[in-house]
C-alpha cells in the first residue's frame, strides 16, 4: 500500500475517536516518526510502505484507535523546547503547562541577580523543573514528587538532557513533606498538583481517563483544594520562600480566592490562552 493511501485510511479508522484534522496531525506524527516522512511531503511521494512498516503502523493504529495517547505510544512529548520521554507513570505535558512556566520565567528574569532558586513541587516527568533549568542555567532547581516511579522518568529526562536537577522523594500531605518544604531554600516555588475533583472525570477524554495517572490528575469531591492548602502552609513557614505558582483547574478561581484571601498574600490570577483562569501567583507581602 502507498503511504498516501494508509494514511486516509487510518484516518478514517480514528474519526470515531478524535476529530478530522486532530486525527491527521495524530497521523503526521506518526509518519514522521517511523517513516521519516514530513507533513509537508507526504503527497510529493509516492512511496511504498514496505511488510515491516505496515505492521508497525498497524499496530500504533490499534493503539490509537484503543485510546492510549500518542506520546505514549512513541515514548516521548514536546514541552518548550525540550523532547521528554513519557510513560504511563507520569502525565504527559500540556500547553497551559507552557504558559505556567513562562510566567514563571518573567518573575525569574527579575531576580536573575540573585542566587536563583527554585522549587517544582509535583514534578511527574519534571517537564517544569527542566524547562527552568533550560533557561536559567545558573539557577539551583529541586523537584519533588511523591511518586518513585515519576522520579525515575524525572531523573532520565535530565540525565538525557543533560541537566542537573535535585530530586526528592516526599509529599506535600504529610507532616514531613511539610517539614522538609518548609526548610527549602528556595525563593521561586511552583506547582501543577492533583486538581481534577471526580465529579468532573465525566468531562475528560477517554484516553486521558483509561491510560494517564490518576494518582496525579485527582483529588476528592470533599477536599478538591487539598494540595493547595498544604502547599500555601509549606510556603508560609519556608523563610526563604517569596513567591509561589500554581496551575489550577478553570473551576477553581472563587474558591482558591476565599482560602488566600486572609493571608499575607499578595494574589494574582492569570489565564491562558483559552481566557481560562488556568495559573494562580501568591507573593508574600
Amino acid at each position: 500500500m502507498q503511504a498516501e493511501a494508509y494514511f486516509t485510511h487510518a484516518v478514517k479508522q480514528l474519526l470515531p475517536l478524535y476529530p478530522e484534522a486532530e486525527a491527521e496531525e495524530l497521523m503526521y506524527w506518526v509518519y514522521e516518526d517511523k517513516l521519516l516522512i514530513k507533513k509537508a511531503h507526504l503527497r510529493l511521494f509516492n512511496k511504498e510502505i514496505g511488510l515491516v512498516e505496515e505492521i508497525t503502523l498497524n499496530h500504533i493504529l490499534e493503539r490509537l484507535i484503543a485510546g492510549e495517547p500518542i506520546q505514549y505510544i512513541l515514548g516521548y512529548a514536546y514541552f518548550m523546547d525540550l523532547v521528554l520521554s513519557v510513560n504511563k507513570d507520569v502525565l504527559i505535558p500540556r500547553p497551559e503547562t507552557e504558559e505556567l512556566v513562562i510566567w514563571v520565567s518573567e518573575m525569574a528574569n527579575e531576580h536573575q541577580a540573585e542566587a536563583l532558586s527554585l522549587l517544582d513541587i509535583c514534578t511527574g516527568s519534571g517537564c517544569i523543573a527542566l524547562a527552568l533549568k533550560k533557561r536559567f542555567s545558573k539557577a539551583t532547581i529541586s523537584a519533588l514528587d511523591v511518586s518513585e516511579v515519576a522520579l525515575n522518568t524525572a531523573k532520565k529526562n535530565a540525565k538525557d538532557i543533560g541537566l542537573q536537577i535535585e530530586f526528592i522523594q516526599s509529599s506535600v500531605l504529610d507532616d514531613a513533606g511539610k517539614d522538609l518544604l518548609s526548610k527549602q531554600s528556595a525563593s521561586i516555588w511552583v506547582c501543577n498538583p492533583p486538581y481534577i475533583t471526580e465529579e468532573e472525570k465525566t468531562e475528560m477524554h477517554e484516553n486521558v481517563l483509561a491510560h494517564e495517572p490518576h494518582l496525579a490528575l485527582f483529588v476528592s469531591n470533599e477536599d478538591p483544594l487539598l494540595f493547595y492548602r498544604k502547599t500555601i502552609e509549606a510556603f508560609e513557614n519556608a523563610a526563604t520562600a517569596k513567591a509561589l505558582f500554581f496551575e489550577i483547574s478553570a473551576y477553581q478561581k472563587p474558591a482558591l480566592s476565599a482560602l488566600c484571601s486572609n493571608r499575607n498574600l499578595a494574589i494574582e490570577f492569570r489565564k491562558d490562552l483559552q481566557g481560562k483562569d488556568r495559573m494562580l501567583r501568591l507573593v508574600k507581602k
